[in-house]
């Protein structure tokens, strides 16, 4: 099939799906109100873009057709793309996303182009001007931000902005924290040691922090002993109220940094057990109870999705789905060319129950689960991307990649109250990050709202 991918990041509902990962949504049928084109963009290969809002300004990162690292901006509904390029250049790695932080003060923070590479920070000097943003050596930490991947900023409820990554590499690899002090322009490490260490024997990949309706960031996490897939064991998970101080899911304290000895095991599944990094996101249930969906093999080796609960202080975990054949191979290295995504965060519906969400070769399944026992009571297929968006799908015969708009404020009086903003661009899938024998045409990136 050849919708096969999706990207999709956002701050949907109120619910905070901050960083660690991609979440996907199903659509109902609805309508393209409004569509720009915005620029002309890279489709080698999936890069993931960003694109965050706030009032009525609107910023997207991205790498245009000649692979350069760029930054527009403007303000909806009316006025003109303003573009800035950045002296960064993408090379074949799909790991390598842009990414945009938003502070207080409305400052732009740019990073992206990383896999195990020293930090590419660019900073605005003014604020919502892109056409100020200058190269930064370094965020709080030279030494630490030298073999940086998976730059991820996210906010908390009172708009102050984070920054997390990953120094080191996959296989052996550690997660830090940087806080930004809008007062006075500076980073520092939120925390004195690494918030996670892999003690140099493994990494963890991470979704989250994700704020939750009890008022704590939650945090699940996979755990790798070497850079091939198919050694992620163990999803972990943690909380916290201010990030700083960490806690397992009955309140006890954890002491920093989290380790494989010290953190809670959520999932607590060997090596080969077909549980893929990156897709453990958490949603939550009508007690507010942490949910998380991820993937792993059935008895018969086949590929299913499943969700964990801690009920009365244990966790349990679910299977969901039944598919046949169903297998995701993880025994190699690199940008997997995924055939089972596991994206999308549980959601919690006005009756109690809940929908838990999976992509299975360009399918989307939503399954809705009674909200006290998780059993599974209907289930329903289609498409993860708006239909309004599918129209586009078409001039280069290539997978359409979506991105929902991060939005960080909300507000009534600006004009984009109560409206989905989504880019959609046309890129080839992953090549488990090497270089393809030709090189595609460019395609457009164009801005979408829905309605």
């Amino acid at each position: 099939m050849r919708l096969k991918s999706l990207l999709l990041r956002a701050i949907l509902g109120g619910l905070a799906i901050s960083s660690g990962g991609v979440a996907t949504q199903t659509f109902d049928k609805t309508s393209c109100f409004e569509v720009e084109a915005i620029d002309r963009v890279w489709s080698g290969h999936r890069v993931a873009f960003d694109y965050v809002g706030k009032g009525d300004q609107q910023i997207v990162a991205y790498y245009d057709a000649s692979r350069q690292m760029s930054v527009a901006y403007k303000p909806y509904p009316t006025g003109n793309w303003i573009y800035q390029k950045l002296d960064s250049y993408l090379g074949w790695d799909s790991h390598n996303s842009v990414v945009i932080g938003l502070d207080e003060e409305g400052y732009i923070h740019i990073v992206g182009n990383l896999h195990v590479n020293p930090i590419v920070y660019f900073k605005s000097e003014k604020p919502y001007d892109v056409r100020s943003l200058k190269r930064v050596d370094f965020m709080a930490d030279e030494k630490t931000e030298s073999r940086m991947t998976y730059p991820e900023f996210f906010n908390d409820a009172e708009g102050k902005l984070y920054f997390k990554y990953r120094n080191g590499r996959s296989g052996s690899g550690n997660e830090i924290y940087n806080a930004f002090n809008a007062k006075d322009g500076t980073w520092q490490r939120l925390h004195d040691s690494p918030l996670v260490d892999g003690e140099g024997e493994r990494n963890g990949y991470f979704w989250g922090p994700v704020l939750g309706p009890d008022g704590y960031f939650h945090l699940s996490w996979v755990w790798r002993e070497t850079p091939v897939a198919a050694s992620n064991h163990d999803i972990s998970y943690a909380k916290s109220k201010d990030l700083v101080n960490w806690q397992k899911s009955d309140g006890t304290s954890l002491t920093l940094p989290m380790k494989l000895s010290n953190s809670e095991a959520a999932v607590p599944l060997p090596q080969f057990s077909g549980i893929l990094n990156g897709h453990t996101p958490i949603g939550f249930d009508h007690k507010k109870r942490p949910l998380i969906s991820y993937q792993a093999y059935d008895e018969n080796g086949d590929s299913q999705l499943f969700v964990a609960r801690n009920d009365n202080g244990k966790w349990k975990s679910y299977q969901v789905s039944n598919w046949r054949n169903s297998r995701q191979e993880l025994n190699m290295t690199g940008a997997l060319p995924t055939t089972l995504t596991v994206k999308q965060p549980a959601k919690l519906i006005d009756n109690g129950d809940v929908q838990v969400f999976a992509d299975l070769d360009g399918t989307a399944y939503a399954y809705t689960l009674d909200g006290d026992s998780l059993t599974v009571k209907a289930e329903t297929t289609g498409s993860q991307i708006p239909p309004a968006l599918l129209t586009f799908d078409k001039a280069n015969d290539m997978p359409l990649y979506t991105k929902a708009m991060k939005q960080l404020e909300t507000d009534d009086n600006f004009p984009t109250a109560g409206k989905r903003f989504y880019l959609a661009w046309e890129a080839l899938p992953p090549n488990r990050d090497k270089g393809r024998a030709f090189i595609p045409e460019p395609t457009t990136l164009t801005a979408h709202c829905l309605k």
